[in-house]
């Protein structure tokens, strides 16, 4: 099995995207994440479950990604999906929600505008549904 550090995929924001505010660079990429990701399952290799990008998490991405790099980072979602190592934890809901089994972990490094990043995507486990693409969030890597 291929470790997350054996890929490590490289963005940069492009001479149209420097043009434009952090609004507009949300917006635009709030249509690019709904055209291209919205409505389709990927398959995570690490433990071959199948991972939905809903509505929900498109607006859960749109509400809470307010940096640059938070929002570019969308453009490999499909990648992030596909090749994120799980860390094996099973987290509950912490509003004891019904309609939510539990959450879960994956982590990917990425290189966003020549900086390490490592990408956490958290997933949800609706209750009797697939699970769901529920966020991603970064954190800076000393490595």
């Amino acid at each position: 099995m291929a470790k997350p550090e054996d890929t490590i995929p490289a963005i940069w924001e492009t001479e149209e995207d420097k043009k434009l505010s952090t609004f507009d660079l949300k917006t635009k990429y709030k249509k690019f994440i709904s055209k291209h990701f919205q409505g389709n399952q990927y398959l995570n290799k690490d433990t071959g479950i199948h991972i939905s990008v809903s509505c929900d998490g498109v607006r859960q991405w749109v509400t809470k990604s307010r940096s640059r790099e938070k929002i570019i980072i969308i453009r490999i979602l499909d990648f992030l999906l596909e090749n994120s190592i799980h860390d094996g934890l099973l987290i509950p809901d912490r509003k004891h929600r019904a309609e939510i089994e539990h959450y879960k972990h994956f982590y990917q490094p990425v290189l966003i505008n020549g900086k390490k990043y490592n990408a956490i995507l958290k997933i949800v486990k609706p209750l009797n549904q697939p699970h769901k693409f529920y966020y991603c969030s970064l954190e800076n890597s000393q490595t």
